[in-house]
């Protein structure tokens, strides 16, 4: 892939080491990254707070919300064995409210070449924060 010629794409947890601070590698990796690709397919904590890092370090992002995404309920409460809650949708503008006024682009996990041109749109729009930038051809199916 051509993009991957140009930037080097690190992926939690798959970048994170064993006996290793996993706060203190995210962080590293946000330090030294381009820019950052935020996927909301739920809403976790971790991804809350990797998307801290990277305003707070005033990284470029890309951050794209899942069309079908929703809150992991249960993984808020895994003690609670019982705990009969339907499905819940991921809405910004309550459940991220900080980052209400920033705008994302929506992308479908069950299409790769839909959502590979969202994320090459996206790229395209953030070309003049992105340094260095280059110029990557439009893949196509």
């Amino acid at each position: 892939m051509v993009f991957l010629s140009h930037y080097g794409v690190e992926v939690t947890p798959s970048a994170l080491e064993s006996g290793a601070s996993q706060r203190d590698r995210i962080t590293e990796l946000i330090s030294n990254c381009t820019f950052g690709i935020v996927c909301l397919d739920g809403l976790r904590p971790n991804i809350s707070f990797e998307y801290g890092v990277l305003h707070g370090k005033q990284k470029p992002i890309i951050l794209l919300r899942e069309q079908t995404a929703r809150v992991d309920i249960t993984g808020f409460f895994r003690d609670s064995p019982d705990l009969k809650l339907g499905p819940v949708s991921l809405d910004l503008d309550s459940q991220f409210s900080n980052v209400k006024d920033v705008n994302y682009a929506v992308w479908n996990r069950n299409s790769i070449a839909q959502t590979i041109g969202v994320l090459w749109d996206e790229f395209q729009k953030k070309k003049d924060e992105i340094k260095p930038f280059h110029k990557i051809v439009k893949p196509t199916w």
